[in-house]
């Protein structure tokens, strides 16, 4: 379960745009936070984990179509139109001083509170794998983002790809696209905080399995 404490910062920004061709051998055409899990959308397993969140979902032309039904159970549903990056919504959409963004396609286990009062990338301790970004930081202080680096070895503070941002210390271009990972991150003075996780990207078929298989019976 994902919580925080606080009653005014809640907006949470899921990116659910992705269409995943990685993992086309099983999403059946939808976008991959829709892939079937059990009988039930993977989303939904994230979304229930949101509880006292504000959560709304970030879409694409593309994927808008398939998310829209969540407007039905209460959820925000935006579309940030087409190729518009990661960040495009900061563009389109009237965000609040504070809000939290994650990626639409990883599960995080265990009890995580999200509180803090600075921006803040949240990480994970975990062995590095080739496909994904880490930090280098010291004291807290985030010092650089590392990109999917196939030389490094051992254990890394991860990106968990899961945010939150004060307004007041961001920077965006004046253009489209806008990438949170190169345009925005690497522009601001962030601080980073471990979570105790086991993440659940879902990015190919051999790491969907894993999440089923974790899943209890």
């Amino acid at each position: 379960m994902i919580v925080t404490e606080s009653k005014e910062e809640t907006k949470l920004y899921l990116l659910v745009g992705g269409k995943g061709e990685r993992l086309s051998s099983v999403t059946n055409g939808y976008p991959k936070p829709l892939v079937n899990v059990n009988d039930k959308p993977f989303l939904n397993y994230v979304l229930d984990d949101l509880k006292g969140f504000d959560v709304t979902l970030v879409c694409s032309n593309g994927t808008y179509d398939y998310f829209k039904y969540y407007r039905e159970l209460g959820y925000g549903v935006i579309n940030e139109g087409e190729r518009a990056g990661t960040g495009g919504f900061f563009m389109t959409t009237r965000v609040p001083d504070s809000f939290y963004v994650m990626n639409g396609d990883t599960y995080f286990t265990g009890n995580l509170n999200l509180d803090v009062d600075k921006s803040t990338v949240f990480v994970a301790k975990e062995p590095i794998a080739n496909d994904v970004g880490y930090i280098k930081g010291k004291n807290g202080k985030v010092e650089k983002f590392v990109e999917k680096d196939p030389t490094a070895t051992g254990k890394k503070l991860v990106n968990l790809g899961l945010y939150k941002f004060y307004k007041r210390d961001m920077t965006l271009p004046m253009r489209l696209p806008i990438s949170i990972e190169y345009d925005i991150l690497p522009n601001m003075e962030l601080e980073y905080k471990v979570l105790n996780t086991v993440r659940f990207d879902i990015g190919t078929p051999e790491r969907l399995e894993k999440f089923k298989a974790w899943l209890p019976t």
